[in-house]
């Protein structure tokens, strides 16, 4: 599996090493089913636990590379030298892979689309690598959206509000201001959120 996983799935990747990965993996996890055990001594074993895990590492195995296969773009620091560009129109989303049968040789695979209407920053070149993408619908309007709330907005803090209003989905101890290196907020003791409680970091727009 490790083998498959390092010469097949890496960071540069073709979709026939991917389908020969998930191919093999398939065969692996058949085999992985009768697994026997040599040593049979009472108390810890060491052997029954690797045995125990193979098959549920075979299984997040052939999730990756499955996910990768059935993913025909290019994302992130994975390399697909038949699908080059990263296409956000057609994939911008999660992959979600289930395992729905004990004898299921492969995931089911199903995908979460992402609202690029509530993205801090949306999708675009992200200073690596060619600007060779294909934009999402929405990314244009929404980038619309950040900059002309940029501009009316001039205190940082109220622009975060205003762009990224999650502020009341964390706990308490990340609520309140951030700081920067180069703009430290006054040394008045423990910073606190709205509700008295200490806080720490909190993300940033800029």
């Amino acid at each position: 599996m490790q083998d498959v996983m390092t010469a097949k799935v890496g960071i540069f990747r073709r979709g026939e090493d991917l389908q020969a990965a998930v191919d093999e993996l398939q065969q692996l996890l058949v085999r992985s089913r009768n697994i026997g055990l040599r040593e049979r001594a009472r108390g810890a074993n060491p052997e029954l636990v690797t045995a125990y895990r193979v098959q549920k590492m075979l299984k997040v195995a052939l999730c990756i590379a499955y996910g990768a296969l059935t993913r025909t773009e290019s994302r992130g620091a994975h390399y697909r030298q038949d699908y080059p560009r990263r296409n956000d129109a057609e994939w911008l989303k999660r992959t979600l892979a289930t395992w729905k049968g004990e004898t299921d040789t492969l995931p089911t695979l199903g995908y979460e689309p992402l609202d690029v209407g509530a993205m801090e920053l949306p999708p675009g070149w992200r200073g690596y690598g060619a600007k060779d993408y294909t934009d999402h619908p929405d990314t244009a309007a929404r980038q619309a959206e950040v900059d002309a709330t940029k501009q009316r907005i001039g205190d940082r803090f109220e622009r975060q509000r205003a762009l990224m209003p999650y502020e009341h989905l964390l706990p308490g101890s990340l609520r309140g201001k951030n700081e920067r290196i180069d703009e430290r907020l006054p040394p008045a003791g423990p910073a606190e959120a709205e509700n008295g409680e200490p806080t720490g970091f909190v993300w940033e727009t800029e």
